[in-house]
């Protein structure tokens, strides 16, 4: 044999070794997220009527929730709430945090999380005739959940491999408050009651990094860096903005967005690192009766949601 078909059957050997290792040692592909199934979830929420705490919309939406979380995760754990009213001390605000978990046991977490709950009055609304009817929250909550909850089917699909838990908590009890400065600071409902009390019952719940998401389903989406995420947390939002122009995220804006009062702003406060993914502006929408699955897109879900993807399997996870 000739010293020219050595060499070449050497480097076709050398080739083929070489193709063998990349072939098991390559990258598996990222979980697929399915927008068109997370619109579908923003739809059977909102078909159960307007989420507000105290009525049987809400309770129905509770147990469909712990029903369909349950089919995928380790464990599901609903957290009675119970705040007292500060514009009426005779009565209480009662809710319920559903908190679903992935390899419950592991030290190290990561926390996602969005609100379950809507508003009860569209005090926003541009027909003031209509500003006492409840807000059906299909962009203001529903489409937070929604994403969460096509993770959640994602996470049972695709477990992750290393010693880390996931952490999927809809909060209750977050669109209460009043927004009318006419009322006295003292008498006002405070905002994000929900992850409040959950914060201050599990004060041992160190997460490592976490993801907040709220209105991430409007047509025009645009989520600039959150205020308080900038300030309180730059490194995890970094990380999120990293993963956004991975996967090719437009709606992620390369801008510094404004504070806004949200289910992450107790972690902060903790020390924990929560960025909220919100809409700034806030779409049109907001607390008004427009709040409808018609105002939804699946491609902006379906945006969000791979963010996550990225985030939680892709090539920088914790």
């Amino acid at each position: 044999m000739s010293r020219r078909v050595l060499l070449a059957l050497a480097a076709f050997v050398v080739l083929a070794v070489a193709v063998g290792v990349w072939w098991t040692t390559r990258p598996e592909p990222l979980p697929d997220f399915e927008e068109v199934r997370a619109f579908a979830l923003v739809e059977e929420q909102t078909a159960f009527g307007p989420r507000v705490p105290g009525t049987a919309a809400h309770d129905s939406t509770r147990a469909w929730l712990v029903r369909r979380l349950g089919v995928y995760a380790d464990r599901v754990v609903e957290q009675q709430i119970e705040v007292p009213d500060p514009s009426d001390t005779t009565r209480s605000f009662r809710g319920t945090n559903i908190i679903a978990s992935w390899q419950p046991d592991s030290r190290r977490r990561i926390l996602l999380a969005a609100h379950w709950d809507s508003r009860p009055f569209a005090d926003n609304d541009p027909d003031p005739a209509r500003r006492g009817e409840p807000v059906l929250g299909a962009n203001d909550g529903a489409s937070g959940v929604a994403v969460l909850l096509e993770i959640a089917r994602l996470l049972d699909a695709h477990p992750l491999e290393r010693p880390v838990g996931v952490d999927v908590i809809l909060f209750d009890l977050e669109d209460l408050g009043t927004v009318d400065p006419a009322v006295p600071e003292a008498q006002r409902v405070p905002f994000a009651m929900g992850s409040e009390m959950f914060v201050l019952h599990n004060p041992g719940y160190r997460p490592v990094w976490g993801v907040l998401l709220d209105m991430v389903g409007d047509r025009d989406l645009r989520i600039p860096r959150e205020g308080f995420s900038v300030q309180y947390a730059p490194e995890v939002v970094e990380r999120v903005w990293a993963s956004a122009r991975r996967v090719g995220a437009t709606a992620f804006v390369d801008q510094d967005g404004p504070p806004i009062q949200d289910d992450h702003v107790p972690f902060l406060r903790e020390g924990i690192p929560v960025v909220g993914l919100i809409q700034t502006p806030f779409p049109d929408t907001w607390h008004t009766t427009a709040d409808t699955p018609d105002r939804v897109s699946a491609e902006s879900l379906g945006q969000v949601g791979r963010v996550l993807v990225d985030l939680i399997w892709g090539p920088d996870a914790e």
